[in-house]
């Protein structure tokens, strides 16, 4: 112990005499000092890896004697479910774009876990896959190499010499740029000596052992509010799904590949995005390790930053326009009122990266205090920013752990947000009507103590959960459904009670893995559950508690460009009215007309305005060069003028099956009692493709007759 507590002592004096030097020769001097003192005179070898544990990313288990002999080994102390370890990766991956195996620099992950879930080596397996790390990963789950040397927090960085020797300790995050340097000396130096050996390692990466899903790793969800549609945070394929109710992929917003993108559908990127809630025709997203929320316009089809810049901050305060606002791994969001009353005004955002709640306003607002912000505003709301499980009745006094998951309920006629306080393992409440931050469920009174979890019913804090990650308000019932992630759950919370009971276990016939995310569908009376880790959305009824799973559907298997209405258009068991057969030829335009009969003396309402939903279905072939665009949709007013022109398209040229033209009309008229109707009616259109036709055009007539 006095040799770890004697190169301890040593590594803050480096970083002392780094923080005062700015000369680069002078800071080489100063590390090639160091390595003399800690290598040559200290001389604290590293403890060797136990026998018998388990080893992921690679064949087969490594030793500091044998296979890392020769490498210049930085082993990261991390636990999957910690944030700031997350935070660090981009600089582990910045280490290994730099020096490689061959080079003699080996990066290990060491995992000593937090919560008993991360014990088990499978869920430390989803967490590799989930987060890309590339590097061999060990399960230490006895905690005995991080004993050994003295870890105090995650993350540690611990630098090993060629020989073994402990040479640096680099405690917590942002330190980048002082590893790499240390490690360029180090490589530079022991490189002059001959010590560095280039011989591989016996890698097997997870991830090339694993088959590809329709969804992976999905996030967070939420329901439009027509009902229509699903949105899931797709955050294994950084992308965002827009589903039918059918599972059929109205949108796949993203290339799939990780990056900050704006642009249209098929441009834009993300990196592992979590929370997502819809207004109308527009999604925000919390793109969590881009550090930025971002807005898909799905009319236009188009994504836009609008807060964040693209890489972690640590500001607790903020206040800026949003492009100008560092943000630290928001992890979800939900939109509610502002202090003055302004309904829909806020979006608040659970910022895992500070433990913090933020706002970013979506109006001009009368803030807490007196204060005023311009809409794009984007500012800390509640938690000071210290890591604690603190309550308190002035929000910049509270503090939170780790805030992964939001929900929004009006409870006596106040509104509240929720907060799943993953690290704390608590539910948390934060009023908007003042901001003060109380204890729901879970947790314990000392808010210091982050490690109060467990698995238990019951009231206040004598229930028990394990790092939740997924809230959501069940208005019917005066009660919150739970993702009680680490332990596999679902629970629900009795507000009024403080009560928490189990709903579904893991001795259900439903086998949950770390659920991520929650949302209700207050009017359906179902749930949908992101599970994660099975890379399914299971859909719960809640009056009987049944489950069945949401299919992902992609049609004609066009992953880039998907935009279909048709599970909106077809209902089972109405068929639509079918027009005769037209014949078109390949390249030829269709222009669509709809002819509307209406007896004199009837009109539309113009308080609902009647509209019409097109979708042309087809199979295109998806090797050629020209866009792929399976699905086509429009959406207009229906207008008295009759015929109305509804829209031309030009069939594409390498079209591999016939064409259908699905028009649904939902029209709203009065007669001259002033007694006002609703009439729904869908059409098809089959178009058979001939490629002999001469007749460059094709019109196309629907009659709807009142």
């Amino acid at each position: 112990m006095d040799n770890i507590g004697n190169i301890l002592e040593t590594c803050m004096i480096l970083d002392q005499k780094l923080s005062e030097t700015e000369s680069i020769k002078d800071r080489a001097d100063i590390i090639l000092e160091h390595i003399h003192v800690v290598e040559d005179k200290l001389k604290v070898r590293c403890p060797q890896f136990e026998p018998n544990l388990e080893w992921m990313n690679v064949s087969k288990p490594l030793k500091l004697e044998d296979g890392l002999k020769g490498k210049l080994v930085v082993l990261d102390f991390f636990t999957y479910c910690c944030i700031n370890c997350l935070h660090v990766l981009p600089d582990l991956a910045a280490l290994e774009d730099q020096f490689t195996v061959k080079d003699g620099v080996v990066v290990i992950g060491v995992h000593s876990a937090k919560f008993e879930n991360e014990k088990i080596s499978t869920n430390i397996l989803s967490a590799i896959l989930r987060h890309n790390i590339n590097h061999p990963v060990v399960n230490d789950k006895n905690a005995s190499l991080w004993s050994d040397l003295m870890i105090q927090c995650w993350p540690t960085f611990v630098v090993l010499s060629p020989n073994g020797y402990i040479l640096q300790f680099y405690v917590g995050e942002g330190h980048r740029d002082r590893l790499l340097e240390f490690v360029c000396q180090c490589v530079m130096y022991y490189k002059g000596k001959d010590l560095l050996s280039s011989q591989d390692i016996a890698l097997q990466l997870e991830k090339s052992k694993r088959r590809d899903t329709p969804i992976k790793f999905p996030g967070k969800m939420c329901v439009s509010e027509a009902g229509r549609s699903v949105v899931v945070s797709d955050s294994g394929h950084n992308r965002v799904l827009i589903l039918s109710k059918e599972g059929i992929v109205q949108h796949c917003v993203g290339t799939s590949d990780r990056g900050f993108k704006d642009g249209n559908f098929t441009q834009c990127q993300f990196h592992s995005p979590q929370g997502v809630v819809m207004k109308g025709d527009i999604i925000f997203v919390a793109d969590t390790e881009n550090h930025a929320i971002r807005k898909i316009d799905v009319e236009k089809q188009e994504v836009t930053t609008i807060a964040g810049l693209g890489k972690p901050g640590t500001d607790k305060e903020g206040g800026q326009p949003g492009t100008q606002q560092e943000l630290s791994s928001p992890w979800d969001i939900v939109i509610g009122p502002s202090p003055d009353g302004q309904l829909d005004s806020v979006l608040y955002i659970a910022m895992a990266g500070t433990h913090q709640i933020w706002a970013y306003f979506l109006v001009d607002v009368k803030w807490y205090k007196g204060k005023q912000y311009r809409q794009g505003a984007c500012v800390a709301f509640a938690g000071s920013g210290s890591e604690e499980n603190r309550n308190n009745n002035y929000p910049n006094k509270a503090a939170f752990a780790q805030p992964s998951g939001l929900t929004l309920g009006d409870i006596g006629g106040d509104s509240f947000l929720f907060v799943a306080d993953s690290e704390s393992s608590t539910i948390r409440s934060v009023s908007l009507k003042d901001g003060a931050v109380k204890h729901v469920v879970g947790g314990e009174r000392d808010p210091m103590n982050l490690f109060a979890y467990g698995d238990k019913d019951g009231s206040g804090i004598d229930a028990k959960l394990q790092h939740p990650l997924g809230v959501a308000m069940v208005s019917s019932s005066n009660s919150l459904l739970v993702a009680d992630s680490y332990n596999h759950k679902l629970k629900f919370v009795d507000i009024s009670r403080k009560l928490c009971t189990t709903v579904v276990g893991t001795d259900d016939d439903v086998k949950l893995d770390e659920p991520g995310g929650i949302c209700v569908e207050e009017g359906s009376g179902v749930a949908y559950i992101a599970d994660t880790n099975n890379h399914i959305i299971r859909i719960l009824n809640l009056k009987d508690r049944t489950f069945s799973q949401l299919p992902v559907i992609f049609s004609n298997n066009a992953v880039d460009s998907l935009n279909t209405k048709l599970s909106d258009i077809l209902k089972p068991g109405k068929e639509p009215e079918k027009n005769e057969i037209k014949y078109v030829a390949p390249g030829s335009e269709v222009k669509v007309s709809l002819l509307l009969n209406m007896p004199d003396g009837n009109h539309l309402t113009d308080e609902a305005p009647s509209r019409w939903t097109a979708v042309i279905h087809g199979t295109f072939d998806s090797q050629s060069n020209q866009a792929v665009n399976p699905l086509f949709t429009q959406k207009d007013a229906i207008s008295e003028k009759s015929p109305q022109h509804l829209f031309s398209w030009k069939v594409p040229v390498f079209t591999k099956s016939d064409l259908f033209i699905y028009l649904k009309c939902k029209l709203f008229y009065c007669d001259e009692s002033k007694v006002c109707r609703m009439k729904e009616k869908v059409y098809l259109q089959e178009c058979s493709i001939q490629s002999n036709i001469e007749d460059a055009s094709c019109e196309v007539q629907f009659k709807l007759c009142v």
